[in-house]
Order: structure tokens, then C-alpha cells, then sequence
């Protein structure tokens, strides 16, 4: 077990650049997407079942629609977000014997509230499932909590300063270090976690 009983900072986190944000941004993009897809899916189930969907069918027409306005999605999403939040993420971090803490600090969160609510507003009036979902889902993610027994999988990326911890059911906590705490946070991730808990180095 590690001598120290509590680990806390703050930190700025790049959002274009970031790989594990990154990633997770597409996750929820991707539920979104998929959300669309299947609404698609379904209105044009019946016409699919009756073998009339052709390339020049409104139901087809009406797929690539949905796919091509996923991809403006994504696009317009990275450029809002470098926009609007001037691609930083402000996070707070405490690691106890617990488990780890993840906040999203004030000014941060209330950006996000307010982001979240536009989208949603904005996907309900567009008529866009993929647009209001992906609002709900971020809404859903401002802070987190993962406890050390839980916790069945952590992967180090010593070059990125950077720890991720995966527990049951989907759940995920990404810890981005600063240059100066990784070593002290990394071995306290290690001392803290469970026997069965699978350590991999990156």
C-alpha cells in the first residue's frame, strides 16, 4: 500500500490532440450515430422488406442523408470545441485509498451545461436524434467515480503522462498526470490495486 493516503491536482487538458479524449468523444458521437441509424433503419424497414429500396429511392437518398450528416456532426463538433472551449478541459483529479475522483472543475462544468443544453435544444428542433443524444450523453459524464475494487484492468502510458483504470459494466476512468506527479500517481495506482487486477505498461 502506498505511504500516501491522498493524491489531489488540477490540470488542463488538450481536447483535438488528445488521444483518450478523443476517443471518448467518438464513443458518444458513435451512440449518437447509432441512435440515427437505427431510427433511419427503422423507417425504411418496411420498404427494405419489400425489396423497393433502389439507389434512387427516396429511402436511399434518405440513408446517405443520415450518413453524411454524421460526418458534419463530427466535423462541426471538433471545430466548436476548439472554438468555444479553446480545446482545453479543465479536470481535478483525488486518488484515495478509495478509489479516484474525477471532477470537472467549475468554470468547466458550467460551460458544459450550457453547451449540453444548446445541443439538445438544437437536436430536438432539427428533428436530430444523433445530435440531441450526443447533449443528454455528455450531460451524463461530468464527474466520476471508480473504486480500487472494482477496478480490473490499468494501463500506464508513461510517454503521455497518462493512466487509465477499466472496472466492471463499462466503466472507465482516464487519469492524466502532469509531467511531475505521473511516477508518484502511477505507483500508487499500483499499490491500491486489486490482486486480480491486470497491470499493462504502454
Amino acid at each position: 500500500m502506498s505511504t500516501e493516503r491522498t493524491l489531489e491536482w488540477d490540470i488542463d487538458v488538450s481536447i483535438l490532440n488528445n488521444r483518450f479524449i478523443m476517443g471518448e468523444m467518438i464513443k458518444v458521437l458513435g451512440i449518437a450515430a447509432g441512435i440515427t441509424a437505427a431510427f433511419v433503419l427503422l423507417i425504411s424497414l418496411p420498404a427494405i422488406l419489400d425489396g423497393t429500396v433502389t439507389s434512387n429511392s427516396s429511402n436511399a437518398r434518405g440513408m446517405k442523408y443520415a450518413l453524411i450528416l454524421v460526418g458534419i456532426t463530427f466535423l462541426l463538433t471538433a471545430l466548436f470545441i476548439f472554438a468555444y472551449y479553446g480545446n482545453r478541459y479543465s479536470l481535478s483529479y483525488t486518488l484515495d485509498s478509495k478509489g479516484v475522483s474525477t471532477i470537472t472543475r467549475e468554470e468547466q462544468r458550467n460551460r458544459n451545461h450550457k453547451l449540453n443544453f444548446l445541443i439538445v435544444i438544437m437536436g430536438i428542433l432539427a428533428r436530430s436524434p444523433s445530435a440531441a443524444g450526443a447533449g443528454l450523453l455528455a450531460s451524463s459524464h461530468q464527474n466520476q467515480d471508480v473504486k480500487w475494487k472494482k477496478v480490473r484492468k490499468a494501463v500506464f502510458y508513461p510517454a503521455r503522462n497518462t493512466i487509465t483504470l477499466s472496472a466492471g459494466y463499462g466503466e472507465k476512468s482516464i487519469v492524466f498526470c502532469t509531467g511531475e506527479n505521473y511516477s508518484r500517481t502511477a505507483e500508487f495506482a499500483r499499490s491500491n490495486c486489486p490482486e486480480n487486477c491486470k497491470i499493462i505498461e504502454k
